[in-house]
């Protein structure tokens, strides 16, 4: 099964919904995402939504570490993740996420927001390979425990 990844604005709220199974090949519309949030000067919050989410691959993880470092380093807050207790819940917290992120476990009322799905972007291999390496590389940034387990990964990656 695969999985969507949805956005919407609400006054200065960024609000991204992940739906089912989200694998590194569907990132390349959240890394273009990210990259045109953080290159605006304006003041915002960012919500995410992993209610509906079953599984994040290490490269998603990666993309929303990544978010929450920009979102501390320009904002001094921390993003907000919505999700449901079960598995992908003690995954964000083994890879240490409730220290970067602000973790909730009901959802914020959305009826009256107007959801946008991302846009599939098309990469070659090489470029797909760049933002999986750094996908990896943000998920070390975030605590010792994680520089150990996804540092060999950036490191063999970047020698193929």
């Amino acid at each position: 099964m695969s999985g969507n990844i949805l956005t919407a604005r609400v006054d200065s709220l960024e609000y991204i919904r992940f739906l089912g199974v989200i694998r590194y090949s569907q990132c390349g519309g959240l890394e273009c995402y990210i990259d045109k949030l953080f290159s605006k000067k304006e003041e915002f919050d960012i919500a995410i939504d992993l209610e509906q989410a079953e599984m994040l691959d290490s490269t998603a993880l990666g993309l929303l570490a990544r978010l929450s470092i920009e979102f501390k380093n320009s904002t001094n807050k921390k993003p907000t993740i919505f999700i449901r207790h079960g598995e992908l819940a003690h995954v964000l917290k083994r890879v240490c996420f409730d220290q970067v992120f602000n973790i909730i476990s009901k959802p914020k009322d959305e009826n009256d927001l107007d959801f946008v799905e991302l846009a599939d972007v098309s990469k070659s291999e090489e470029e797909v390979l760049e933002f999986v390496i750094d996908a990896h590389k943000s998920l070390a940034e975030i605590s010792d425990a994680n520089h150990h387990y996804f540092t060999d990964i950036t490191q063999a990656a970047s020698c193929g």
